[in-house]
């Protein structure tokens, strides 16, 4: 039997057009529009939930439900996950286009070696990669969501103003990192410099916003 690998997944955001449905108030005609497509991905994820015999004890849409009313206290044992699956659907319909990291067997794992050893070639506490990939919802959401029980799915929030000295960072250390991270250093590098650059360089267009986040999902 094959290992379950997970998938680490990002994408670009505002945490204030996520925050302003969580709880939902003062919507526009747009926002209500969009309000509905969440309502959809969520009855749909949770019908293939259902095909997977797949129980969290709070169905997806219901869990939407409560986010956007302001509270997540589903006593259920498994309702962070239904909650964290909620909160992604949210973050897809207010961000970018998502794309793929890498699949790890343990996700963790990869990133808290790669925090030590960044740790001791002199990175920073505050840039160390899993800190942010695990980091869960916004500060902006003002009410507490419990996590998922066995960290999947998971959510992490990283603020562009953060991601430039930590790209910086990683860049003057990845010589001495051991040939086994190396590339995942790399990959991670890329992820986090393709949308820092367009956020840097942006700064004064239209769509540029300070609040503007990397964002990451762990599923699997």
């Amino acid at each position: 039997m094959r290992p379950i690998s997970k998938i680490v997944n990002y994408s670009m955001a505002n945490r204030g057009k996520i925050a302003r449905f969580l709880p939902a108030q003062d919507l526009t005609a747009d926002d209500i529009q969009l309000l509905d497509k969440m309502r959809a991905v969520a009855r749909a994820r949770q019908d293939d939930l259902d095909r997977q015999d797949v129980d969290w004890g709070l169905p997806v849409q219901d869990a939407l439900e409560q986010l956007v009313s302001g509270r997540a206290d589903s006593t259920a044992e498994w309702a962070g996950s239904a909650y964290y699956a909620a909160l992604q659907i949210v973050i897809d319909h207010n961000g970018s286009d998502m794309s793929t990291l890498a699949s790890y067997r343990s996700p963790i794992t990869v990133f808290t070696t790669l925090d030590d050893q960044l740790s001791t070639a002199g990175v920073a506490a505050d840039l160390l990669p899993s800190q942010y990939i695990f980091s869960g919802p916004p500060s902006e959401i003002a009410f507490r969501i419990p996590r998922p029980l066995e960290g999947s799915p998971e959510i992490g929030c990283w603020p562009m103003q953060q991601a430039g000295p930590a790209i910086k960072a990683y860049r003057e250390v990845l010589d001495r990192m051991d040939p086994d991270l190396r590339y995942e250093l790399k990959e991670l590098i890329g992820a986090l410099d393709g949308w820092y650059s367009e956020w840097a360089d942006g700064e004064g267009s239209f769509w540029w916003a300070e609040d503007t986040s990397v964002f990451f999902s762990v599923v699997g």
